[in-house]
């Protein structure tokens, strides 16, 4: 355009933001299926006893069962998580939707950056939901894991191509990370690969300063020094030993594991057309070993591969063009935030506590006495102020009361000797308990409760 041109400049304007329509999609779809899950209400029961009591308790204090000198570094997680319960019904299976959707587009803003378009970015979302069906639609605690990660892998793609003093954002992050959940590790691994690999690691000091720091970091929660010894104890659990529960592998007869491999496997094609550097390729192949050894880890290595495989074939050099911003996408998040909220509310019980239904009955018949419940309704129980004998945080105890613990859930064996007064199982599984001795005396919401025959 000449000087005397007096034409004035026109922005160009974004195409449709298809890949964020995609998430605000995803979101209204997932608000039908959402539900909470075992390893959460434990969290919040420790949370209320931090508020009701301004202590951190020793161990667990609604279990009876013998503990182990468990460490309680994630205390932020409980008070967050019970101040998030305490809204009402609804509000944990709102928190779970809000980590998808801000997931979901710190992956797209990372993948936008490095030229990828937006039919690939709802594409790489859409796999991503789907191979992560079981961590995006059940509520747990390593949920509050979900933006960490995907923000920590961000930053170190964001280095790897403009290496600057901005990696020492990675230790503010990890030490907030390390306070709400244990798969702070699974970042500081990364990290480790993308500091000794990565160019964009920048001068060794930097290397050594960052890692260390993040490291580090990790001391800084409420347990302070006892955080490795939780890490210790979490890492080998009864449960993660025998590669069962929430720490099974991968079973190629469950439908959601094959959803979730045949996701990441079409992710790692994409990645793979783009070129990855190689510390994406080394990085990409420890969070795969971690997958094989437990199926609740694919989610990890499903948001690495996402933004990685939102990547033009060919390099660019440069993000997708800014143009003229756009409202649609702030327009249908909100939407798809009011319409979440609504099919919530609608739901109902749905979206509560597991088992809310039946607490009253079990209180009643418990009269005070150790309960030993199935998952997740033992930490409802607990949550609610009824004393389980043992629940989860499995760790937080000997290895003979996790091996009780786990054979009770796995086959209805009732640990012979333990200070139990009432069992609860669902009203099909009632058949070993009443054959070791125990009787029905009450059938409520699904569950039978028994009492010692005689």
């Amino acid at each position: 355009m000449s000087q005397a041109d007096p034409t004035p400049a026109v922005r160009p304007r974004r195409g449709v933001p298809v890949a964020s329509l995609a998430v605000a999609a995803w979101v209204v779809a997932l608000s039908f299926f959402v539900l909470l899950g075992s390893d959460l209400l434990w969290v919040v029961a420790l949370g209320d006893t931090v508020r009701a009591t301004g202590s951190v308790p020793d161990g667990i204090p609604f279990a009876s069962a013998p503990q182990e000198g468990w460490h309680n570094p994630i205390v932020l997680a409980e008070l967050l998580l019970s101040v998030v319960a305490g809204l009402g019904t609804p509000a944990l299976a709102g928190l779970q939707l809000v980590l998808v959707a801000a997931t979901l587009l710190v992956v797209l803003a990372d993948g936008r950056r490095a030229g990828g378009s937006e039919v690939r970015g709802a594409l790489v979302a859409t796999l991503v939901v789907v191979g992560a069906a079981a961590a995006f639609a059940v509520t747990r605690l390593p949920s509050l894991s979900l933006v960490p990660f995907a923000l920590a892998v961000a930053l170190m793609r964001r280095q790897h191509e403009h290496p600057d003093r901005g990696l020492w954002w990675l230790v503010p992050l990890f030490v907030l990370w390390g306070n709400l959940h244990g798969a702070v590790l699974v970042g500081l691994a990364v990290l480790g690969v993308f500091l000794v690999l990565s160019p964009g690691g920048g001068p060794w000091r930097r290397r050594v300063g960052v890692g260390a720091g993040s490291a580090l970091a990790l001391l800084l929660t409420s347990a302070g020094l006892g955080t490795p010894a939780y890490y210790v104890q979490a890492l080998a659990n009864e449960a993660a030993a025998r590669g069962t529960d929430l720490w099974a592998r991968p079973n190629l007869g469950h439908p959601l594991d094959v959803a979730m491999l045949v996701a990441a496997a079409l992710l790692l094609a994409l990645a793979a057309r783009a070129r990855m550097p190689v510390w994406e390729w080394v990085a990409t192949a420890g969070l795969a070993l971690g997958t094989a050894s437990a199926a609740r880890n694919g989610v990890w290595l499903l948001l690495f591969l996402a933004a990685a495989a939102m990547r033009p074939r060919v390099a660019t050099g440069r993000g997708s063009s800014a143009g003229r911003p756009s409202l649609v996408p702030v327009v249908a998040l909100a939407a798809a935030a009011g319409v979440s909220g609504v099919v919530l509310a609608g739901r109902g019980p749905s979206v509560g506590a597991p088992g809310q239904s039946a607490v009253g009955a079990v209180r009643e018949v418990a009269a005070g006495r150790p309960v030993l419940a199935v998952e997740p309704f033992a930490e409802t129980l607990a949550r609610e102020g009824v004393r389980v004998w043992a629940a989860n945080p499995i760790d937080a105890f000997p290895r003979d009361v996790q091996s009780d613990l786990l054979d009770f859930l796995h086959d209805g064996t009732v640990p012979a000797g333990a200070d139990i007064g009432v069992v609860v199982v669902e009203q099909d599984a009632t058949a070993p308990v009443v054959a070791a001795g125990w009787r029905v005396v009450r059938e409520v919401g699904g569950y039978a409760v028994l009492e010692r025959d005689g």
